[in-house]
Order: C-alpha cells, then structure tokens, then sequence
C-alpha cells in the first residue's frame, strides 16, 4: 500500500496492508509533561480494521487524545474502557437531491441573487492558472490576519498555492477584483472521489454580504452535475443538537463545561457564527467525539485544545 500524499506537518502510524493513523505529538513542561499523542479524526482504513489499528496504537502510545472521532470510533474506545465526550458535530449535505426551495434555505436564496445583483461571477479554475497569484495571497493574508493570524493547520489542511491533486477552486470576482475563494478537498472511497471537503474559505474585506455562500452554492452545483455523493462542510465545536444524548460513559463536568463555552465563549472562538452559517445549508447532522486514554477531564481537553493551537 502507498501513501503519496500525507501531509508533511502530520505524523503517522502505518500498518502495511491496512491503512494509518494521523496525529501529532505534543509534550509542554506543565500541561503534558508526558508526551500526549493527538490523534485526528479516524484511521484510514477498511472500518472493519478500527479496532486492530486502534489497540495497536494505544499499545505504542499508551497516553493517547482522540479529537474528532466518528461514532464507529467512539464505540470502540468505549467499548476499551475510554470516557467519550460529544465535541460538536459534522455538517454534511448530500447532493443528489439538493435544492434551493423551500423555507430551511431561503437565507441561501437571498444571498445568492443579492450577489448576482451587485456583480458577483463565481468560476472554477486551477491555482496553476491563476491570472494573479500575488492577488489570491494578499487576500488570503488579509483574511488570516483578521481571524488571529493562522490556519488551525491540524484541523484544518493548510492552504498551499501551487496545484494540488483532485483538488477543486473556485473564485468569486466583481468587476475583474478578486472577492473571495474557496478550496474543496476529494473525499475518496474505493480509490473514487464521492465528495469533497469544503476546507479553505476566505473572502475579501468589503466583499458583499454572502459571498461564501454563494461560492459554496456554484460549487455544489457542479459537484451535484458530476454526480459527486456530497460536501462537507466540517465541524461545528461543541454544538450537541437537541435530543440528542451521549450514550458513551462520558465526564460529567466536561459535557457541562462545552456547553457552558458555546453559550458563553464566543469571544475566544465564533461557536455560535459557525453553526448558525452552517445551518443555513440544511444538511445532516453526524455527532463527533472526543476521548482520551487518560480520560476527558478539562486537563486533558486543555492539553488537546493547546496542542492543537486553539488556545
């Protein structure tokens, strides 16, 4: 098995034959003075394999936070004896019947023709053919500089400005200047693409309002054309939707203290903005998770939100 396209920022535990696992290693003088392992989402490989990979891992690296783990994967560091924590949920809109009417997408409606109204062309090209690189970089700078300086490059894929592999852009203009773009990475089964990963998102200073959305709606449009099965749109931390309960032996005083952070922290961190503009799209909602093998006390989530630069 090859894997030519890891990224290089991110460390990797390899099982030949079946799939990896990506994280990080963090270690700090007072949080983590015992090296922690920060594993991203769930491992690469066949589902029926999450259990072998996982417990080989943990056998190498015994203290272990699991950030953004799907259901299968929570069950089976439950099923280990880990506390699980619902951390937010995953936003997905599937497309094959993916339409602009009706109430739950009116707000999309409206941005999208008050766009078009002021100018707004969106269209899709490849980085390598960008007629003003220096453009898109200032833009992107701009942009970074007023959301704190830098990409959450554990999270989030880091932007590079050179042509990817299967990667999709699409950019938004108005009278020739550079408004905004977007970055969508391919999400693959069985060695085909079946969705994309709506991954880097940064719009102009004074472009006007709805932008984004209206590069997400072109670009799902075509996607929708191509037969592509879905758009993720990502997460939104610490968001639980109603009804919903965590069935995994779970740290009392931590579900409290994310709900209490999405109510009441939004100056350190937009939680609230990120659900309500994801909403919009009316997609599915799937729960992630959070765990540790040294539990998931607030040491432990303050340990993960530090190595992975939240905080």
């Amino acid at each position: 098995m090859a894997y030519t396209s890891l990224e290089p920022q991110m460390e990797y535990f390899i099982v030949e034959g079946v799939g990896y696992i990506a994280y990080i290693s963090f270690k700090h003088w007072f949080f983590a003075w015992k090296e922690r392992k920060v594993v991203l989402a769930d491992p690469v490989c066949d589902p029926q394999n999450y259990q072998s990979i996982i417990t080989a891992f943990i056998k190498k690296y015994p203290n272990v936070i699991f950030v953004q783990a799907s259901k299968p994967t929570a069950s089976i560091l439950d099923k280990l004896g880990y506390q699980v924590n619902l951390f937010g949920i995953e936003n997905e809109i599937p497309l094959a019947d993916f339409s602009l009417q009706g109430k739950p997408r009116a707000k999309l409606r409206q941005w999208r023709n008050k766009c078009v109204r002021e100018g707004v062309t969106v269209k899709e090209g490849c980085i390598s053919v960008c007629d003003n690189l220096d453009e898109v970089k200032a833009l992107s700078t701009a942009w970074l500089k007023n959301k704190g300086g830098d990409d959450l490059g554990f999270l989030v894929r880091p932007f590079r400005f050179e042509k990817e592999k299967d990667v999709r852009y699409f950019w938004a203009t108005q009278n020739d200047k550079l408004m905004g773009f977007a970055l969508f990475d391919p999400m693959y089964r069985d060695n085909k693409i079946i969705g994309y990963y709506h991954n880097i998102d940064r719009i102009a200073e004074g472009a006007p309002h709805g932008t984004s959305a209206t590069i997400l709606l072109n670009a799902i449009e075509v996607f929708k054309q191509e037969g592509v099965e879905k758009v993720s749109l990502g997460m939104s931390p610490l968001y639980v939707p109603n009804g919903l309960k965590n069935e995994f032996n779970y740290h009392p005083f931590t579900r409290k203290a994310f709900r209490y952070a999405f109510e009441k922290l939004n100056f350190l961190y937009s939680f609230k903005g990120n659900l309500t503009h994801k909403k919009k799209f009316a997609g599915l909602q799937e729960p992630i998770y959070i765990s540790s093998t040294n539990g998931t006390g607030l040491r432990e989530v303050f340990v993960m939100m530090k190595a992975i630069g939240m905080i």
